[in-house]
């Protein structure tokens, strides 16, 4: 489709894959809305693209808030009068076993990861429907079909993700809403940096040792989700919905 003065909605985009996405969707003629909990981030990230001729604004909000949520969504119809797509890419990334992870800790991934996707897609998709259509693209992860010890949380979340886009695909698929989900592998970003942050071993010898350990020989970057996650909610996919796309250089092909 032509991007040219669609209204994008990227949440966590004040880093890694989501500056990614809403870099890449501004330079193809979006006006985007940089959502993110911490203010300067967001408001740095919708710089860069004022800074290249395109158009953005930064609003702050904690996903796991419905309040936020709703704020943001108002404003964003303040402005623009409508939302073509939503990218739901805000996540927190906790590594701690079952047995140590308290409900207050479970119960803040869930709502971050999973709760925030189902509130923001609630609040938009009227506004959609209203419109004649738009698309989704809810962020999941490859710990949505395969995890490691640490993850409980986080690979529940993100398994339901992909349920629940599965879902809301169904219940608006004849009102030209479609909704699929990304997966994406080890990716460089700031919060797989952070994950590691607290180990005894070297970051550059654990970086390097997830490189070795894909079948790419590489972890991915952003800007490769981000043409995934573009692709998923450009017109030109347009009979694609409910689908999962991964994104993860071979990983979970590999035994």
């Amino acid at each position: 489709m032509s991007w040219h003065d669609k209204v994008v909605i990227v949440t966590g985009g004040g880093s890694g894959i989501g500056q990614a996405v809403c870099l890449q969707a501004a330079r193809k003629g979006a006006r985007v809305v940089v959502v993110n909990r911490t203010a300067e981030k967001g408001e740095h990230v919708a710089q860069l693209i004022i800074d290249e001729g395109f158009e953005a604004i930064a609003l702050q909000g904690d996903v796991s808030s419905e309040a936020d949520i709703q704020r943001v969504v108002a404003e964003t119809i303040s402005r623009y009068g409508k939302i073509d797509v939503l990218v739901n890419n805000a996540a927190v990334c906790p590594q701690v076993r079952l047995t140590e992870l308290c409900l207050e800790q479970w119960n803040h991934v869930i709502s971050s990861n999973l709760t925030s996707v189902f509130l923001f897609c609630k609040e938009v998709i009227p506004h959609m429907l209203q419109a004649g259509g738009g698309n989704i693209v809810n962020v999941s992860s490859v710990h949505a079909l395969g995890t490691l010890e640490g993850y409980s949380a986080y690979a529940a979340s993100k398994g339901g993700i992909v349920s629940l886009t599965r879902a809301i695909s169904l219940d608006y698929a004849k009102q030209n809403i479609r909704v699929n989900s990304v997966l994406p592998g080890a990716v460089h970003t700031p919060m797989l940096e952070a994950s590691i942050k607290n180990l005894d071993t070297p970051k550059e010898q654990i970086m390097n040792s997830w490189k070795e350990s894909q079948p790419m020989g590489r972890v991915g970057t952003p800007d490769e989700i981000a043409e995934v996650i573009l692709f998923a909610a450009s017109q030109e996919n347009s009979f694609m919905t409910g689908a999962t796309l991964v994104s993860d250089g071979g990983m979970t092909a590999e035994l």
